[in-house]
């Protein structure tokens, strides 16, 4: 059966998104649901101050925009972050398009939105915003855990992954205290920067500073890229395996069959690979078990979530781990990614809420439907939809820019 469903997979190329559109939604809801109209939608601008360092530049400000939409009496919330480095980023002039959405009935906005992107109009910073909007207030209006009604099984707590982003030592050091004071030290997710010797002494010091029981998981977000030779490569990950780093993502540019032979020629370090995933329509069809030993499912990348439940199958099904990755999200899409993550039986989830960063939407959050345990996981407590009510009117005093669509 399996044999026959990835041949079918393979086989179906394009056309296979736009056949599991069809009849997505009418097989979840009542009549009733799908036929609510849309009558409003609020993005809510959010700025975060702190700087974030990768190898491939410096955000020294990021906007995120969180979304509710409004239907039979009930609110959906979502959030997507739209830009970085641009403090008065136009949210008008983003979400021009949206205006079509409101009036059409709940099944007709989903399969709008998930056709945009399948055709190649819209983007997943657009989409996943709006679908996780959509399928929270689809929830609400039945009165179910969307992920129960996605047929997703997985209920036990999944380990959160704390993100380290700095290049200087000692601030990398200062960050792993703020994990260990969040509960959140036993994964933990460093970014790299295609330098060898800054890569080392980073690892180095917060290995010695977790300790040997923390995963410690790099993520050069394909800085190594100049380094052309595989063998070369395998020896250098090899080389910060033995210096405390457990996993790797993306260590460079990699098509699937390089991924392959690093993954064989890097004895126990783990490779994640990520950009090669993304979006879940496409990677339904190369997806290839050896490339890695994790896979990342990268918020704001992905696009749509039935081919992510459906990639996290296949994963699954191969033995594998799943990883729930993270766009830097700060308020409504963390819970979201977070229950997805249970649902789908992730090894570890990313996505988690960062009050030393930006607190503005938390601090408006009247109910939730996730938390971290004591042992650093995330425990849901599944309510209708993603289980989130937020006290609106403090939001909007505390938006940096809103707008009524």
């Amino acid at each position: 059966m399996k044999n026959s469903r990835r041949k079918f997979i393979k086989q179906s190329g394009g056309v296979l998104p736009f056949l599991l559109t069809s009849n997505i939604f009418s097989n979840l809801t009542s009549p009733f649901t799908s036929e609510v109209k849309i009558n409003q939608i609020n993005l809510f601008l959010i700025n975060v101050n702190k700087e974030r360092n990768f190898s491939y530049g410096v955000w020294k400000n990021r906007q995120h925009v969180m979304i509710n939409i409004k239907g039979g009496d009930h609110i959906g919330w979502g959030e997507t972050k739209v830009s970085s480095n641009k403090p008065n980023f136009d949210i008008s002039a983003w979400s021009k398009e949206f205006k079509k959405l409101k009036g059409m009935n709940l099944s007709d906005a989903i399969d709008e939105v998930r056709n945009q992107f399948l055709k190649g109009n819209w983007k997943p910073i657009i989409t996943e915003g709006l679908l996780m909007t959509l399928y929270d207030l689809m929830g609400k209006l039945e009165n179910k855990p969307t992920i129960k009604m996605w047929g997703l099984k997985g209920t036990n707590p999944v380990p959160a992954i704390f993100c380290i982003l700095e290049r200087d030592t000692e601030l990398v050091v200062k960050q792993a205290r703020i994990a260990v004071d969040q509960n959140m030290h036993r994964y933990v997710k460093i970014k790299m920067f295609g330098e060898y010797e800054v890569d080392k002494r980073n690892v180095s010091a917060l290995r010695k500073f977790l300790g040997p029981d923390s995963f410690i998981l790099g993520d050069p977000n394909r800085g190594y890229s100049h380094v052309k030779d595989l063998k070369e490569l395998s020896k250098i990950m090899i080389a910060l395996n033995k210096a405390g780093m457990d996993g790797v993502e993306d260590p460079a540019s990699l098509k699937k069959d390089e991924l392959i032979f690093l993954q064989a020629n890097v004895g126990a370090l783990s490779i994640v690979p990520d950009h090669i995933m993304r979006p879940a329509s496409k990677s339904i069809k190369y997806f290839d078990k050896r490339m890695g030993n994790y896979f990342n499912l990268h918020p704001n990348c992905m696009g749509t979530f039935t081919e992510i439940n459906e990639i996290s199958k296949i994963i699954k099904a191969s033995k594998k781990g799943i990883m729930i990755g993270d766009s830097s999200l700060i308020g409504a899409a963390c819970t979201f990614w977070q229950q997805l993550a249970i649902g789908n039986e992730a090894s570890w989830v990313e996505a988690m809420e960062k009050p030393q960063e930006q607190d503005a939407f938390l601090r408006c959050v009247e109910e939730k439907a996730t938390e971290l345990n004591n042992e650093g996981k995330v425990v849901a407590n599944f309510r209708p939809g993603f289980g989130l009510k937020v006290n609106e009117s403090k939001l909007l005093s505390l938006s940096d820019a809103h707008l009524k669509i």
